[in-house]
């Protein structure tokens, strides 16, 4: 089980993004950032590429479309699936910058059978409990 944001986790989500479905043009790269309650801050990005993940990594990307940022808690909640990330925006928790279009355009690929399978397989192989490393 890999610790959460750690080099384990990336690879655990380029394995099962690698298995999204194909759909041309639909295609950005996310960049998040986390903020911890001590002030300790995290980012990552993944670049889905025609509806795939194309590449993920730890740290920041060097030209994200869109950027989303949120609080360590509310993220770790939203990716155990006890938090919406569109009920997380629309509560403020949740800020988004860049490209509002193409994060739109990604919306049918976070709400698909397949997607959602992903995060419930990435969700079960993360020790949530565990940061980094």
């Amino acid at each position: 089980m890999a610790a959460w944001l750690s080099p384990g986790w990336i690879q655990d989500t380029l394995e099962l993004g690698a298995a999204m479905p194909y759909q041309a043009g639909v295609s950005a790269t996310l960049q998040y950032f986390l903020t911890a309650a001590d002030g300790g801050e995290y980012a990552y990005y993944w670049s889905i590429e025609d509806g795939q993940l194309g590449a993920a990594g730890l740290g920041e990307h060097p030209a994200p479309d869109v950027e989303l940022s949120v609080s360590l808690e509310d993220a770790r909640s939203m990716q155990t699936g006890k938090t919406d990330a569109t009920s997380a925006f629309m509560e403020g928790k949740l800020r988004v910058d860049g490209n509002l279009d193409l994060l739109l355009q990604l919306l049918p690929i976070t709400g698909s059978k397949e997607y959602q399978e992903l995060e419930r397989e990435l969700a079960r192989r993360t020790d949530f409990d565990q940061l980094g490393s």
